[in-house]
């Protein structure tokens, strides 16, 4: 058995698997907000936070990288205890910078009163 172009296929005795391999807008958008959960959660550590302290996320830079946030705002706040999410690039001097897929992405955090 061979595979079709854009599938991975998986053969064990006489049974086969094919998954299709192609990434749609939707999990493009999610696999960067899933990017975007673990660079927060390395503000978070490098801001000297506690695991459990809610935060005021802010986040700025790449267009495609804050609408996947946008996309998946409720993924996001869960996976990074954020009270608030905002995106209108007022972020404090002590900004994180980072970079996902070349596209840079800015993250304010604060430990939310």
């Amino acid at each position: 058995m061979k595979p079709l172009e854009g599938y991975q296929l998986e053969r064990e005795g006489s049974h086969a698997v094919a998954l299709d391999l192609t990434l749609d807008d939707e999990l493009r958008r999610e696999g960067l907000a899933r990017e975007v959960v673990h660079a927060v959660q390395s503000a978070r550590r490098d801001a000297g936070l506690a695991v459990e302290d809610r935060i005021a996320l802010t986040l700025g830079g790449d267009e495609e990288l804050l609408a996947a946030a946008r996309a998946h705002e409720t993924y996001l706040a869960g996976e990074t205890l954020a009270v608030s999410v905002s995106y209108d690039g007022a972020l404090p001097e002590a900004a994180a910078v980072v970079e996902i897929e070349g596209r840079e992405l800015r993250i304010g955090v604060e430990r939310a009163s």
